[in-house]
């Protein structure tokens, strides 16, 4: 392999992240065998690895750097979060691993996903229980107003009061749900890195 059908592999492994880092890539990876010098080129080619190992980490790296970016931002930020999620996830399944080390790695990330998964579902099941309890209250005592008056008060007091803490409670869960999700993007970078650390060259 030489240096253009280096890049152009690499090139071709890169497409699921913007065009401009790409590019930028790209350039810098350019810059690198151009500082080597063409004597050097299959020096650099074994130093930095396969360019599938090379885009891999690109990919990690733009993930995580694309969550920083965005970390501040709301609806925004939550659907990079995602996508930060599923671009690690391609990273570490494309990287060249040994088979026991991949499978480790997605056996890891998909228990990973099923408990968060399953954390945010009964977050979710929790606000939302608490919200209808509230309402079912509320009805309650309309329809029983007419037959005991003191229950029916009481019964409204507790919706009102539960119905207005579920309604406290969607932007807190909301909020949670999203540094949830931020987390788990950081430790699924720390995992890519962790795995593939003994081949990184620093990009």
């Amino acid at each position: 392999m030489n240096r253009a059908s280096f890049m152009k592999k690499l090139r071709g492994k890169l497409q699921r992240i913007p065009a401009h880092e790409i590019d930028a890539a790209l350039a810098y990876y350019e810059e690198y065998f151009d500082e080597a010098g063409e004597e050097n080129e299959q020096r650099v080619i074994q130093q930095l690895g396969s360019p599938s190992h090379v885009a891999s980490q690109i990919m990690a790296d733009y993930a995580l750097k694309d969550l920083e970016a965005t970390s501040t931002s709301t609806s925004t930020s939550t659907k990079k979060n995602m996508s930060a999620i599923w671009l690690i996830i391609l990273a570490i399944i494309s990287a060249p691993l040994s088979l026991p080390l991949l499978v480790v790695a997605i056996a890891l990330i998909f228990s990973f996903g099923a408990v968060i998964f399953s954390v945010i579902i009964a977050i979710i099941a929790t606000v939302l229980s608490i919200f209808f309890g509230g309402i079912v209250a509320l009805i309650s005592g309309f329809f029983i107003l007419a037959q005991d008056w003191a229950t029916a008060l009481l019964f409204m007091g507790v919706g009102f009061i539960v119905t207005g803490l579920g309604i406290l409670l969607f932007p807190i869960v909301a909020r949670l749900i999203k540094t949830i999700v931020v987390v788990c993007v950081e430790a699924l970078g720390k995992l890519f890195h962790k795995i593939t650390k003994k081949r990184k060259e620093g990009y």
